[in-house]
């Protein structure tokens, strides 16, 4: 007995999944030969049948515009490559400065997104080029509606990475990276680049006529989702700008200089008060302060200094000499005199820590507090308990220099030099430790200027100002989720290795207050902005 559900089963998937104009002759010819006496199996083997030769022709409909839109993607490089040559690049805050209403998100899709755009519609009229010249109908209104869809894809596809890519918010200078839209590839294929691009290439193909596009609508109830994909990227794209839209004006920049050929580029977002300056981590910018910066100005000053060799600021060469530890503070001491600011506090994100260090250990009358966000590793508090390889070698190095130079060789030089070693050896068998929990590819080194301030960090025991450590421990390790041992490992290690040194700082430095925050990120002014701003604001009530 055949069964009727099995049947109707066939006979739902033979009707609209055999992509084709209609498929009603074809449903009854099949059931004309079940009544006859076919089999259900037979039936089944039929519909599979149709099906797979639909796809076939489907796919094959569609290889055309796939392996152009994929070949086409793979000279986005060469395409950025060009950019950067022929084109005057001018980054967006400074767009800002020149107009009289603030930074607008709008500003900074563009800015990243633009190129993109631009490299679609390139491939897009090379195509349409080929099907001119294969003998290819192309209609005025088939190029207008791909160069639409195209922007479509490719915004939608820029919200959805800036979504994807930002934890726990979205922050809109990542659109402006060069290496955005190739951050996800596949053998050099930039997949929202290559979507937009087979959007564009889709949309511009020939339609059916109106009677059958009516036709299809009755029968399936089919919204013009072309339309409602565009109106909702629009509405997307209105709603992230309104939020990233701010009341105040964007910050004012300006370069001081600090050493002979040294300049650095100084924001002023304005506010009234006592001065606040940030600092920001290894190889980021004071721009990076943008948004959190603006949460302080209803009652201080904020200011935030693009440290020497990265950003706008100057790029001496990279010698450890023009790096130091000191060399760096002797920089914010600069500007703050420049500037003529009077006992104002500082707050460093991450390698920033030496600099605030630097300062508070040899001018600490120049400043009335310092705030370590995430910083107050051993390189801007160091102790034996929990020492630092880096700081360790650059020891040891000193004093092979200074035998070197010609040293006397004494007990005490030797004493000191074995005890160095000693440390080292110690740092040496963590590391090992470390990485044997870690799977390959290890992290690569950083670039020369960031080995110079590596090199150039320096020992800091005494910093006799207020200050308050806000301390990621242990931190987050979301990328190892998919490797839950080896999460647990490296989790493991870092909470004794964090609590260690909060521990050391807290009881080292008695003005300091201490404060942990559990699975935070490093960038904790990004992952708990809210608890930041807490502890910021009542380390700061409690000031003279």
């Amino acid at each position: 007995m055949r069964s009727n559900n099995s049947v109707a089963l066939a006979t739902w998937m033979l009707e609209h999944l055999v992509f084709g104009l209609d498929n009603e002759s074809l449903t009854g010819d099949l059931l004309e030969e079940l009544q006859l006496g076919r089999s259900t199996l037979w039936y089944w083997r039929q519909v599979l049948a149709a099906i797979a030769i639909g796809v076939c022709c489907v796919a094959r409909k569609f290889a055309v515009p796939v392996v152009f839109s994929a070949g086409w993607t793979m000279l986005y490089p060469a395409w950025q490559f060009l950019a950067r040559l022929l084109v005057v690049r001018v980054r967006p805050d400074q767009w800002a400065s020149w107009l009289s209403w603030p930074s607008s998100a709008l500003v900074q899709i563009g800015y990243g997104v633009v190129p993109g755009v631009l490299f679609v519609w390139v491939g897009f009229t090379v195509y349409l080029i080929f099907c001119v010249q294969a003998g290819i109908e192309v209609r005025q209104h088939g190029v207008l509606r791909g160069l639409s869809q195209g922007v479509t894809v490719l915004f939608l596809s820029t919200i959805l990475l800036l979504f994807y890519l930002k934890h726990p918010q979205m922050d809109l200078d990542y659109v402006t990276r060069r290496d955005f839209y190739t951050i996800f590839h596949l053998c050099n294929i930039s997949i929202p680049v290559a979507l937009s691009l087979l959007a564009a290439v889709l949309a511009s193909a020939p339609r059916p006529s109106r009677s059958y596009r009516r036709r299809r609508r009755d029968r399936d109830g089919a919204m013009p989702m072309g339309r409602v994909a565009q109106a909702l990227c629009l509405l997307v794209c209105l709603s992230l700008a309104a939020s990233a839209q701010t009341t105040s004006s964007p910050p004012a920049a300006q370069f001081v200089s600090v050493d002979q050929d040294v300049r650095l580029e100084v924001l002023d977002w304005g506010g009234t008060g006592r001065p606040l300056i940030f600092l920001s981590g290894l190889g980021g910018t004071a721009h990076g302060f943008d948004s959190f910066a603006r949460k302080f100005t209803g009652s201080y000053h904020v200011y935030a200094i693009t440290r020497r060799g990265f950003g706008n600021s100057s790029k001496p060469a990279p010698e450890i000499r023009n790096y130091t530890a000191d060399r760096l503070g002797d920089d914010v001491l600069a500007v703050i005199d420049a500037l003529k600011l009077d006992h104002p506090i500082l707050v460093g994100h991450s390698i920033a820590g030496e600099e605030l260090s630097s300062i508070g250990s040899r001018h600490p009358e120049k400043v009335a507090g310092l705030i370590y966000l995430d910083a107050a590793f051993p390189y801007a508090y160091y102790n034996h308990a929990n020492s630092e390889w880096t700081l360790d070698m650059v020891d040891v190095r000193k004093q092979i220099e200074a035998f070197q130079a010609g040293a006397v060789l004494e007990p005490r030089i030797v004493d000191e030099m074995s005890n160095s070693v000693e440390l080292l050896e110690k740092d040496l068998r963590d590391i090992k430790k470390e990485l044997a929990m870690m799977p390959p590819p290890y992290p690569p080194p950083p670039p020369p200027i960031g080995l110079a301030i590596k090199f150039g960090e320096q020992k800091y025991t005494q910093i006799p100002v207020p200050i308050l450590a806000i301390v990621a421990c242990p931190h987050n390790f979301d990328d190892l989720k998919d490797k839950p041992k080896v999460e647990a490992a490296i989790v493991a290690e870092d909470s004794v290795r964090c609590t260690a040194q909060a521990d050391a700082f807290e009881a080292g430095i008695p003005s300091a207050h201490v404060v942990r925050l559990r699975d935070a990120d490093h960038y904790v002014f990004k992952s708990n902005e809210s608890d930041v701003v807490r502890e910021m604001n009542a380390f700061l009530a409690g000031l003279h």
